[in-house]
């Protein structure tokens, strides 16, 4: 009996074996073939990040790993600002008085590059700057909350910002995206759709699946910025060539250029194109539109009733539009206004560093009563044409040899509504000074202009000059040691030499109840303007 069912046994176990064996030697295979497996539905969910992944882009990951593994006092101390400020998913139920903003900056860069070149900000530079402002406590808001902001019907905190990127583009979003997800911040990217959303992305623009990946992170906003009005094109018989919005193409096979209606139906097909084209293959509601190059009509070569039509049929589109702001346009940042339509930009030069972009914004915030300036640091003046210079503790305006004067304004006095305006004075030569009140930009001011015979008042609205009063004759007139004031006062204006009122006048128009502070300076000859600012003081009128 033993030896019948040992036999049986051996036989048993003959077949066990074998099958072990089988599993053993099966078991590798099937672990290289669940790794090939995940390897293949990883490449497939991450396929764009693997092929447009580039060396340098590491460093932002780095970052954001460092983030995740060893907090925030490891890139810059932020756990302080990250724990206080509104809207952070961490913030603890502290009794902090908040403050609100006032006015709100929009920062606009392009590509994020790997080194410094002459149009794009380097990823070092950049993420030196992101961190800065964070541990500074600026904090990004959305495209509808600037939105509601803009319209006066929704407060955000002190130090709100827009962060926004043009042309969407691969590397304004890939090197970035880590930055933005240490810092919990977010951002809007304006889409050229004829290269998103056409299949037309190449190596160079996102990709239609890569702007649902950002849409997806809540990180990221998608926003128009054209679909045909990128590129340049030919808007003369000589070959001559300007952008699609602030021009009439030239028709070849027409040899004519456009009409008006032939350029107003071209510009708002593209409007509304680029709209809808995100609108259809994204699922998103688009209210916004920055114009390319940041041209809205004023850079025209051959069509001067350009700006207007691009306004009117821009804003039949979309709620609000944005531009790079240049100095003659004032102050720097947007301030809430019913008409709200056109709203500025900073953009962040290649060569600008963090202490630079600092500087500007602290500048540019509102400025409160009083206010007193002796030139010992940059508060803010900003050039709109001539030469501005800082030397001695004073501040210095002059012309050049291609200009006849100079002219400049105190960013971040735009709210600033009834007050006196005073300066100390060296006036080493040109015809006329002018102290500027209720600055706004270059076209809307009230001035008191002081000449060697005359004082004025005068009043610019819309780029037109009025002279409201005009006293002649005036001899005491000092060059050095000069006091000069302007008084605004509700409509009443009133202009001051060392403390004396020369002039004055009531009616000033409404729309200038409130804006800042300046100084022109002209003469007819080229290069024959200077003045010397030595201080300034500014007291409210209550």
């Amino acid at each position: 009996m033993r030896v019948g069912g040992q036999g049986k046994n051996n036989k048993i176990m003959k077949k066990i074996i074998p099958r072990k064996t089988l599993f053993k030697k099966a078991l590798p295979t099937a672990f290289i073939l669940a790794i090939l497996g995940f390897g293949l539905f990883s490449y497939d969910n991450n396929k764009d990040f693997i092929n447009n992944f580039q060396s340098y882009h590491l460093a932002s990951y780095a970052t954001l790993f460092s983030h995740v593994i060893f907090g925030s006092n490891n890139s810059g101390n932020l756990t302080p600002v990250l724990e206080v400020f509104p809207g952070n998913k961490n913030v603890k139920n502290l009794n902090i008085k908040i403050m609100l903003a006032n006015s709100i900056p929009v920062l606009v860069y392009h590509g994020i590059v790997s080194g410094d070149d002459l149009s794009n900000v380097s990823l070092d530079n950049f993420k030196d700057q992101m961190f800065a402002l964070k541990k500074a406590g600026w904090q990004t808001v959305t495209i509808d909350d600037f939105y509601l902001f803009m319209k006066g019907e929704k407060e955000l905190p002190d130090k709100s910002f827009l962060l926004t990127f043009d042309d969407g583009r691969k590397d304004s979003y890939y090197p970035v995206d880590p930055i933005l997800q240490a810092l919990d911040y977010n951002a809007v990217i304006f889409v050229i759709t004829k290269y998103s959303l056409q299949d037309k992305s190449g190596n160079y623009y996102l990709s239609k699946n890569e702007l649902k990946q950002m849409l997806e992170s809540n990180r990221w906003e998608i926003e128009a910025h054209t679909r045909e009005g990128h590129n340049i094109y030919k808007i003369a018989q000589d070959g001559k060539q300007g952008h699609y919005y602030s021009n009439k193409l030239w028709l070849d096979n027409e040899n004519r250029l456009e009409t008006e209606e032939e350029f107003i139906n071209r510009i708002k097909s593209d409007f509304i194109s680029a709209k809808s084209d995100i609108e259809q293959e994204l699922g998103v509601e688009v209210i916004s539109f920055a114009f390319p190059f940041g041209d809205f009509g004023q850079n025209t070569v051959n069509f001067l009733k350009a700006e207007q039509i691009i306004l009117d049929v821009a804003k039949s589109v979309y709620p609000i539009a944005f531009y790079q702001v240049w100095p003659g346009k004032g102050h720097s940042f947007n301030y809430p206004a019913k008409d709200s339509f056109l709203i500025k930009r900073i953009e962040v030069k290649s060569d600008w560093s963090t202490e630079s972009l600092m500087t500007i914004l602290d500048a540019g915030k509102e400025k409160s009563f009083p206010y007193f300036d002796n030139f010992e640091k940059y508060r803010g003046w900003i050039k709109t044409w001539g030469q501005l210079t800082f030397s001695n503790n004073s501040m210095i305006l002059d012309s050049n040899a291609s200009t006849t004067g100079s002219s400049a304004f105190l960013d971040g006095s735009y709210l600033w509504d009834n007050y006196s305006y005073s300066a100390n004075i060296n006036w080493v030569k040109g015809r006329n000074i002018s102290l500027l009140a209720r600055y706004k930009d270059d076209e809307n001011y009230t001035a008191c202009n002081f000449s060697s015979d005359s004082v004025r008042v005068e009043q610019r609205l819309n780029n037109k000059n009025r002279v409201m009063v005009e006293i002649k004759n005036y001899v005491n007139f000092p060059k050095n040691d000069l006091n000069l004031s302007i008084r605004v006062n509700k409509d009443k204006v009133e202009c001051l030499v060392n403390g004396n009122i020369i002039a004055y006048t009531y009616y000033l128009s409404s729309v200038l109840s409130n804006g800042g502070i300046g100084f022109k300076i002209w003469d007819p000859q080229m290069n024959n303007s200077e003045l010397i600012i030595k201080n300034v003081s500014v007291e409210e009128i209550k």
